[in-house]
């Protein structure tokens, strides 16, 4: 068979295109395929399973009857003791056979289960890889990070083009930083922010209260839009300071918020209070705690979350409805990637093969893309 060639020497991308799709996206489908015949074969075998069962027990009344009818016809002395006791070596034997009978379909069951476990897992993983490679266009991205019970977890959802949203689990301990809680101090030490104020009558100057937050520890942040949100809380009450850093084209701007015993002051907001704030402290360690977040972007674990416009792909196992509608929306792409070459002296990857392993799929992929299969 032949294959579709790409030239390995001067197209680089268009061989790792190829290879994002019909690796990656058409295994997932392949895999789906597989899935999807064993579990016609378990479902079949669940099916079959009782009709064994009534046949046994078919068979039982059937020898019953055999010899409730030689007993009508002799008068054997002592024939009912001996009809009892074939009836009871009957039954138990045939309690012995459908014991083996039913314990060799689980069996075969429990093999199909597995073999489906892994057609699901290797569907999944497929998907989760494509979706790893960038080949999506992504229109907005969250990143989400969360201290729980010591350790900081971390989220990063992504909204693409054609109504796809997937989120992954981020492996946030590859970083130093966030490998144990962080205090504020450890960042900068010696930071106060402003939290009230109030009028000296003495001397009629504003007085200034302020809270210092060495002490206070990252309890979550984000990232939305460019925008970052952190909140830092303190250990020993209920007190929150929440920074919220908007990135604009030349500057950045800075909003605190602090909360206390369910009141809410607006540091930046008020006139008196802002004017002391210590800036560029603060600045330093939120940028750091940004550019921290946007590296772990790039340490993805695994995908947690994939749905086609608001519809739940993984766990309502549409995966091959959503890969067809990639390839679909990915079709001006690959049919120019997948142009013969003139000087391609070696062949990467066979797509046609590929797209024959897919079946039915594979067949409309390839009347997609003007490759007949």
């Amino acid at each position: 068979m032949t294959g579709i060639k790409i030239e390995t020497s001067n197209s680089s991308a268009d061989e790792k295109t190829v290879r994002i799709y019909f690796q990656y996206l058409l295994d997932s489908i392949i895999s789906q395929n597989d899935y999807d015949n064993l579990k016609v074969n378990l479902d079949s075998l669940k099916n079959a399973l009782p009709q064994e069962t009534a046949d046994i027990d078919k068979l039982q009344v059937n020898i019953s009857k055999v010899i409730e009818d030689f007993k009508a016809t002799k008068a054997y002395k002592g024939i009912g003791d001996t009809e009892k006791e074939i009836n009871d070596f009957v039954k138990a034997s045939l309690e012995k056979l459908k014991k083996r009978v039913g314990d060799d379909f689980k069996a075969k069951m429990d093999e199909i289960e597995t073999g489906m476990s892994s057609a699901r897992m290797n569907s999944t993983k497929n998907i989760q890889a494509f979706l790893s490679s960038d080949a999506m266009k992504v229109i907005d991205m969250t990143i989400n990070l969360k201290l729980v019970e010591g350790v900081y977890d971390s989220t990063v959802k992504y909204i693409a083009e054609g109504g796809i949203e997937y989120e992954f689990s981020l492996n946030t301990r590859s970083l130093e930083i966030f490998k144990e809680p962080i205090k504020f101090g450890s960042l900068e030490k010696g930071v106060r922010i402003p939290v009230s104020s109030g009028s000296n009558w003495v001397g009629k100057e504003t007085q200034v209260d302020y809270e210092r937050i060495d002490r206070y520890y990252l309890s979550s942040a984000s990232i939305s839009k460019g925008n970052l949100f952190v909140v830092f809380s303190d250990p020993d009450s209920d007190g929150k300071v929440t920074f919220v850093m908007s990135r604009g084209n030349d500057s950045a701007f800075l909003s605190i918020e602090y909360s206390i015993d369910k009141q809410t002051i607006d540091i930046t907001g008020n006139s008196a209070l802002s004017s002391t704030i210590e800036m560029e402290r603060i600045q330093d360690p939120l940028d750091r705690i940004y550019g921290s977040i946007m590296e772990i972007e790039g340490n993805k674990m695994k995908l947690t979350h994939l749905s086609d416009n608001g519809n739940e792909i993984i766990d309502t196992g549409n995966i091959r409805q959503f890969a067809m509608k990639v390839f679909e929306m990915k079709k001006d792409l690959l049919q120019n990637v997948l142009k013969n070459q003139p000087g391609t002296k070696t062949e990467s990857f066979n797509v046609k093969e590929k797209l024959a392993l897919a079946g039915t799929s594979g067949k409309e992929i390839g009347k997609m893309l003007g490759i007949e299969i």
